[in-house]
């Protein structure tokens, strides 16, 4: 069961990602533009909205979720393919971002093993190694959650995940790093606090359909209780926004609460807030979100990623007096979008 809007949505984050990721000029406008959190956490969560939603439709058919670990797989082979070919490229044309992969040429043999298990994840190659680690998790953890009836048995399941998140916010992740050699490089998201993004969004889409079968029977208690919590929501989401641009004259919060590499405290309640705003609208409205020219991009998103990486990399390797001045600095972004919306086109089945 595809939502069209949702799909839409996606492909909206991969484009605010990559203008992200190109730098100033445009991203001083975009990033965390809503508030404390950014394009990620929503690409995340509606990952594992999205997810739980095909393993609803897929449950009775393909009860124990194998297409989760095929999915997981061609996830790690795009990432293993991305990986070596841009270590090599760098290593021979684009020596500029040779850095980023200094830990896999001084250690070739290590490197490429921790490599192919994920462990060492050089910068901008570190999202697709976590959904290759969450899909394999979901494939386990989904089936259950297909299972539950009541809402009850939804916060059991994820239960788990939010104490491994509250785990995360006081160190988990440098203790399990300890581990390992001091020069691998295990990218800038911590999977025990941003795995909470994606099964927050798998729980929610759990519990909406829970709350879909009460309203159809009549029930719909948890419908009227988000309707009256929505003006609570539209505050605090102006508050937050009014503070993150330092419209209002507070000191802006520690890193613990909103740091992105753990997902802090205030970062996530501001983030799911603006979810459920964006949920309630779809709900209500399911055609005021669904944009054509993204909707394609939402729903070829592992192709666009992979490619937005590479076209990222060769930015970082063209020269300062280029990326740093107009009108590359605008233009080149642009036509990177419009070149990431080209290959979702290009990727979408011929109607014969």
């Amino acid at each position: 069961m595809r939502i069209r809007a949702l799909d839409s949505i996606r492909g909206l984050l991969l484009l605010q990602m990559t203008l992200d990721h190109f730098g100033r000029p445009i991203s001083y406008y975009l990033y965390q533009c809503f508030g404390f959190f950014s394009a990620a956490e929503g690409f995340f969560f509606l990952s594992g909205f999205v997810g739980m939603l095909a393993a609803t439709s897929k449950g009775v058919k393909d009860p124990k979720q194998s297409w989760m670990r095929a999915r997981a797989f061609k996830t790690w082979r795009y990432h293993m393919v991305t990986l070596a070919a841009l270590a090599i490229a760098a290593y021979f044309l684009f020596p500029q971002v040779a850095v980023f992969f200094k830990g896999l040429y001084q250690h070739p043999l290590q490197g490429s093993l921790w490599s192919v298990a994920l462990v060492n994840t050089p910068e901008y190659l570190d999202v697709l190694p976590l959904y290759v680690i969450f899909l394999l998790i979901a494939s386990l953890v989904f089936p259950l959650f297909t299972k539950a009836t009541r809402k009850r048995n939804v916060l059991c399941l994820w239960l788990p995940s939010l104490v491994l998140w509250i785990a995360a916010q006081f160190g988990l992740r440098d203790a399990c790093n300890s581990i390992f050699p001091q020069w691998i490089y295990h990218g800038d998201f911590d999977p025990f606090g941003w795995q909470f993004v994606y099964f927050s969004g798998a729980a929610t889409s759990a519990w909406w359909r829970i709350a879909r079968k009460s309203e159809a029977a009549g029930d719909s208690l948890a419908v009227r209780s988000v309707k009256r919590l929505t003006p609570a929501i539209i505050v605090l989401l102006v508050f937050c926004f009014l503070w993150s641009h330092q419209f209002i004259a507070l000191a802006q919060p520690a890193d613990f609460w909103t740091s992105k590499v753990h997902v802090g405290p205030l970062r996530f309640a501001n983030f799911f807030t603006f979810m459920l705003l964006i949920c309630a609208t779809v709900r209500r409205w399911p055609a005021l979100l669904d944009f054509r020219a993204t909707n394609v991009m939402g729903r070829h998103s592992l192709d666009v990623y992979t490619a937005h990486i590479v076209l990222i990399y060769l930015w970082m390797a063209t020269p300062g007096s280029i990326r740093y001045h107009g009108p590359w600095n605008v233009l080149v972004p642009v036509v990177a979008c419009v070149l990431l919306w080209a290959l979702a086109k290009l990727r979408e089945p011929r109607v014969k």
